[in-house]
């Protein structure tokens, strides 16, 4: 009996990790517990777990009571913040008429035969797809701000509810339950039809606000009218910055902003692993251009909002890991941010001077040197400092610095995560004095001369030198070249 009870013990199989996701209404919680059922022989299984907004899930995930939930880029601002630190660790991905993106178009739709522009929306009525929402909330809100159509001197005046209620003769933002103007043109009995789950929210509830003609205005994606009236796009246009009107189809040059995508967030702890094998299984099996009856994503096309955007967007036709470094503040970038921010009256750069450059040193000599050039500059330079290259980038992407100087390896990064180089280096001083080739160097192999039958072509089982990993003469220049030639990356 011993024996075949320590067999048993031996032999049984290691415990199953939950995930645990979060919903906000019925639909969604009953295709949470479809794709349950469908993904039960996996070694990951999965939850679902019912709140009645995103708050209670974001804050359900903070307190471990639940794991992840695909959020709008502004609730994913809102997850990132104190007491919550919430990161994103996977992308949606949309198709787009050049390719996939992880990044979409928020446009102004309005009726074809209106006669109004952006600047003369004050007192219209207006269609948004939720409070706090990206293209329904922050890049309207936000940007009318900055152009200064609403007036608002900031939170300790007035909340910025107040203000917008106050440019829009009515409008339905669902959630905003505070400013009864805010849900005057929304749908349903008064105490469900401005939550954020009636039938107006999101982007198709948003659309058929304006459809309804309970809006003048709808502030959503640029897909949204295709997804909801295919047929009907010529009766709509896009308000443009401009002043002008343009077809729905003309939404890269006719938009307020581009915003990135909905995003997959998590606690920041041992259990982003495990979410992503899950995601990854489960679109494997259930993605765009799988066969079964259940379907992950969309398809778009649904006629009921309530049924639009379960778990993830409909328009999404993958999910992409987010880079393990990358923070709400990183994924959704610097103009975005602090366009939120500029909602809250709360900037990032608000208490420092334009005309001052913040140079990011690596290190504590390069700080030491960028000290006294503070000094003789007057205070024109200022210095941060990081520990690497790849710190000092991301620094300049959160806006905490202006400017560093890199090698070529880690242009290329900088460039990849949307920095542009501004100046080069100019070497060889007076004697290239406005040539060209003054801001460039040669890369070389050097080797003893006491070495004479080391050459190019007998290289392999040698011993190397190299500047670092990423460095352009030192690791980029030889490693490609040797691909080049041997077509292998095993180096």
């Amino acid at each position: 009996l011993f024996l075949v009870l320590s067999t048993a013990l031996c032999s049984a199989a290691p415990p199953k990790v939950t995930i645990r996701w979060c919903t906000i209404s019925s639909p969604e919680e009953s295709k949470c517990n479809t794709l349950k059922d469908h993904m039960q022989q996996e070694n990951i299984v999965l939850s679902c777990v019912q709140k009645t907004s995103y708050l209670d899930c974001i804050k359900a995930i903070s307190n471990n009571e639940a794991d992840a939930i695909s959020l709008d880029g502004g609730q994913v601002f809102e997850a990132g913040l104190a007491p919550y630190k919430l990161k994103p660790i996977a992308a949606e991905v949309y198709e787009h008429s050049e390719g996939s993106t992880t990044s979409y178009y928020a446009v102004a739709v309005v009726k074809k035969g209106t006669d109004f522009t952006i600047d003369n929306l004050q007192g219209m009525t207006s269609c948004h797809t939720g409070l706090g929402r990206s293209a329904g909330w922050n890049v309207p809100v936000g940007t009318l701000l900055r152009r200064g159509n609403i007036k608002w001197d900031g939170k300790d005046s007035a909340s910025i509810e107040q203000a917008v209620a106050n440019f829009f003769s009515a409008s339905c933002v669902p959630g905003a339950t505070s400013e009864q103007k805010l849900c005057r043109q929304c749908k349903g009995d008064s105490k469900t039809k401005c939550s954020r789950t009636g039938p107006y929210s999101g982007y198709s509830g948003a659309f058929h606000c304006l459809k309804d003609g309970k809006g003048d205005v709808a502030f959503v994606k640029h897909t949204t009218v295709l997804e909801n009236a295919p047929d009907e796009k010529d009766d709509y246009e896009l308000l443009c910055l401009d002043g002008t009107r343009q077809s729905v189809d003309n939404y890269k040059t006719c938009h307020w902003a581009r915003v990135p995508a909905h995003a997959v967030v998590a606690r920041d702890d041992n259990k982003v692993d495990d979410i992503w094998d899950f995601l990854s299984k489960a679109q494997e099996k259930f993605g765009v251009g799988t066969t079964g009856s259940f379907h992950l994503f969309g398809p778009p096309g649904k006629k009921d909002p309530s049924f639009k955007d379960l778990l993830f967007k409909d328009s999404a036709i993958l999910l992409k890991r987010i880079p393990s470094l990358m923070d709400s503040q990183l994924y959704l970038g610097f103009e975005y941010y602090s366009a939120i921010q500029n909602i809250q009256k709360d900037q990032l750069s608000s208490n420092r001077r334009e005309n001052k450059t913040r140079w990011c040193a690596v290190g504590k000599k390069e700080k030491s040197k960028c000290d006294l050039w503070s000094v003789v500059s007057n205070g024109e330079v200022e210095c941060s400092v990081a520990d690497s290259n790849e710190d000092c980038i991301i620094k300049i992407m959160k806006g905490e610095a202006d400017a560093i100087s890199l090698d070529g390896g880690f242009v290329y990064t900088a460039g990849v995560c949307g920095l542009v180089p501004v100046m080069g280096e100019i070497y060889e001083g007076k004697r290239c004095l406005g040539c060209p080739s003054g801001s460039s160097y040669f890369a070389v192999a050097v080797v003893k001369k006491s070495n004479p039958d080391i050459t190019w072509n007998n290289l392999q089982g040698k011993k190397s030198c190299h500047t670092a990993v990423g460095r352009t003469a030192g690791w980029n220049i030889p490693m490609g070249l040797i691909h080049n030639k041997t077509g292998n990356c095993n180096l």
